[in-house]
């Protein structure tokens, strides 16, 4: 009962720091880190500094940090923060403000910070100490890399970090509802086909319709469920209509933005149809009210990152332990989940740059990988671990299901993945365009008109 308390209180913790990092915020930034290392330890004792989200991934190295001092008599103090501070203090520190040696880092910083010259190429670090960096995923790989060129996701280039997690979207549903043999029989009546998990678009709006309204438990159920709030949220899930259409954002060649395409527009007005099918306020959603839904059995679907599933099967939390399978999202052209990810990443001020990287080295080998998991963190970023056994045969407690049941659809979706666009200005490109998809959400402007403003809103930010 204790242990369930613990990972309950963890959780709970978890989900306050991911909707930090979900929404902006402008908390003011301590310079002090003399508190990090004035812990009783020699003076002689190498110390590294490090800074995390507040999720299950930083939660995890704070543990594994005990085992590393233990080994190594090098003591590795974990900051866990939301998104927004994490950036700031690696400002400071690139600034020379801030004693701190290991940052974990949203991927889409790699480009901006790369640029700048501010980050450590560990690509010497990695020969000398042989780092077999072909055992990582090659788009988690992907994320700490950076070749100076805008849109080069993928194509190689500096390593500037090593991964820790990955979690593209993924098509969360409900497998009890979708093998239930009364819902079947009115789908079947109502649609003409057999209900089965969405593979095309079309399947996916047919599900959400009939699903959203039905009572089941004694309550009201909707049809899906996505992150939907302005800022980001929209915009990560829009990008996985976007690419699944066969769309981009950018012209690359020409570096001019193609936010009006007819590939970009019957996207949009395919997610903004959809929204129909969600719960009320979910253009406030973040990603805690989508993990939050899915779990108190509001959802009959969703299109969610991989790794919060985690949310969903801890029985002192979840109404639906065991009830949510995994699938791709669904296609339009095809199936092309917007990727996200989380590298760690070592500031050129660092004092201790070497032994940083030693640690991270060590938190994201073969054994550590899988340890993260099993603890909880974020999804695995070394192939092998994906058919590991202890994380493959592993049960939920006091259930016969799987809890890594998600690993397959995972495996797939990183294959066909796609990146946010990978260039230096991304975030501020985030923003600019949630402005415009939140407009077309609230009614304000029509899917043509947004868009072809976001087109000049982004090329007038480019320029």
């Amino acid at each position: 009962m204790k242990k369930r308390l613990k990972v309950s209180i963890t959780v709970l913790i978890c989900s306050l720091f991911i909707l930090s990092a979900c929404s902006s915020n402008s908390t003011p930034v301590s310079t002090n880190t003399s508190e990090l290392s004035d812990s009783g330890e020699s003076s002689d004792q190498i110390v590294l500094n490090g800074v995390f989200l507040g999720s299950t991934w930083g939660t995890s190295v704070q543990e594994l940090a005990k085992d590393y001092e233990k080994e190594t008599g090098v003591k590795v103090n974990i900051e866990l923060v939301g998104r927004d501070v994490i950036y700031q203090k690696l400002a400071i520190s690139i600034a020379g403000q801030a004693d701190y040696d290991i940052f974990s880092v949203d991927y889409n910083w790699v480009p901006e910070f790369g640029s700048q010259d501010s980050l450590l190429p560990l690509d010497d670090l990695i020969a000398k100490h042989n780092i077999d960096t072909s055992a990582f995923l090659p788009k988690a790989l992907a994320s700490a890399q950076w070749n100076g060129q805008n849109g080069s996701f993928g194509e190689g280039g500096t390593i500037y970090g090593l991964p820790q997690t990955v979690h593209p979207h993924l098509l969360w549903y409900r497998s009890d509802l979708f093998n239930d043999d009364q819902f079947k029989q009115q789908f079947q009546e109502q649609y003409g086909y057999e209900l089965a998990p969405p593979k095309t678009m079309k399947e996916f709006r047919d599900a959400a319709e009939f699903f959203n309204g039905k009572e089941v438990d004694g309550q009201q159920i909707y049809g899906w469920a996505a992150q939907a709030s302005k800022g980001f949220g929209n915009v990560h899930t829009w990008l996985t209509f976007l690419y699944s259409n066969g769309g981009d954002v950018f012209d690359w060649d020409k570096m001019t933005s193609s936010l009006s395409t007819p590939e970009a527009i019957e996207a949009t007005k395919t997610w903004a149809d959809l929204l129909q099918f969600s719960p009320p306020g979910i253009n406030d959603y973040t990603f805690v009210e989508v993990a939050s839904d899915a779990a108190q059995g509001k959802l009959a679907m969703a299109i969610h990152w991989s790794w919060s599933a985690f949310e969903v099967d801890e029985p002192t939390m979840s109404k639906t332990v065991g009830k949510w399978d995994f699938a791709q999202v669904p296609a339009m052209k095809e199936a092309v989940p917007n990727f996200s990810a989380w590298p760690m990443v070592i500031p050129k001020t660092s004092k201790n740059a070497e032994e940083a990287f030693k640690f991270i080295a060590w938190l994201e080998n073969k054994e550590n990988d899988v340890r993260q998991a099993l603890l909880g963190a974020g999804d695995p970023v070394r192939e092998e671990s994906y058919s590991d056994p202890a994380l493959t045969e592993k049960l939920i407690e006091g259930t016969d299901v799987k809890q890594f049941r998600r690993y397959e659809a995972l495996a797939e979706a990183m294959v066909t993945t796609k990146a946010r666009p990978f260039f230096p200005q991304e975030e501020k490109w985030e923003s600019t365009v949630s402005e415009y998809l939140s407009a077309v959400q609230f009614g304000q402007m029509t899917v043509e008109e947004a868009m072809k403003r976001a087109d000049e809103a982004v090329n007038k930010m480019l320029n």
